[in-house]
């Protein structure tokens, strides 16, 4: 889920910074920041949720992040935790962005020498794709594959992102991400795997109650797992981004 909520800081800041020369190209409302005016980058992040979350910007090559297609990701196991499993998804849904309210944007100056800070207040985040699990929860073995769903309710999250300056010819400088760091805090999960245990309706059953009643437990030892996942993808997606867009052109400078 963490890769859709830092996607959001991408694109709303990219479509902040577009050249005045483009801003005729772009969709109106769009307004481009100065680096350090956090009040505008919030504003501009919401107004990006609000308008384009759904639909992309196809003229800066942005791709709709409600719902965001997600190729592949991977939990492996952890024999120290009582969530043991290895759990892969692929070809997965990520739904719920468009209702996400940025709550703080911070960080961003044009030497790109601060940590940009992000929290975010998402009320539903719904992952909807083909799964494989197999492993130990909590006491019980598990084994499955076929459709997942699992529902984060009422999501706070907070972001931190380091950036690296990358000079380039023709006086361009270009960003690399160096570090992730995501903190997802969902006030409620709710877990639906379907053909458990190959369809064994009583196991499968045990399995969905033990999870959900135990959902907070669950998601608390995923979450490393699920952090270090969504960080090599975001990191993939994020230096594709910046890799075009040099910073003269993301910022008022």
């Amino acid at each position: 889920m963490e890769l859709t909520l830092v996607l959001v800081l991408v694109l709303g800041c990219a479509s902040l910074g577009i050249h005045n020369g483009q801003a005729s190209d772009l969709p109106s409302g769009i307004e481009k920041c100065g680096a350090m005016d956090e009040q505008c980058l919030l504003n501009g992040v919401n107004y990006v949720l609000r308008n384009y979350a759904k639909s992309g910007i196809k003229e800066l090559g942005l791709i709709p992040l409600d719902p965001l297609h997600i190729k592949k990701f991977k939990i492996g196991r952890n024999p120290h935790s009582p969530v043991n499993i290895d759990l892969s998804f692929r070809e997965v849904d990520l739904l719920g962005l468009h209702q996400a309210v940025a709550k703080r944007v911070s960080g961003f100056t044009a030497d790109l020498d601060r940590t940009i800070e992000l929290v975010m207040d998402v009320p539903e985040i719904a992952l909807k794709g083909p799964y494989i699990v197999d492993g130990r929860v909590l006491i019980l073995p598990i084994t499955g594959k076929g459709n997942a769903e699992i529902r984060l309710i009422k999501t706070k999250v907070h972001a931190l992102v380091k950036l690296r300056r990358v000079p380039k010819g023709d006086h361009q400088t270009f960003a690399e991400v160096v570090d992730i760091k995501v903190e997802v805090n969902p006030s409620h999960v709710s877990y639906h795997l379907e053909n458990l245990f190959n369809g064994q309706k009583d196991l499968s059953e045990n399995m969905h109650a033990l999870i959900n009643e135990n959902w907070q437990d669950i998601f608390i030892e995923l979450k490393p797992g699920i952090s270090e996942a969504f960080g090599l993808i975001v990191k993939s997606v994020l230096d594709r981004i910046f890799g075009k867009l040099p910073l003269e052109q993301l910022f008022v400078v």
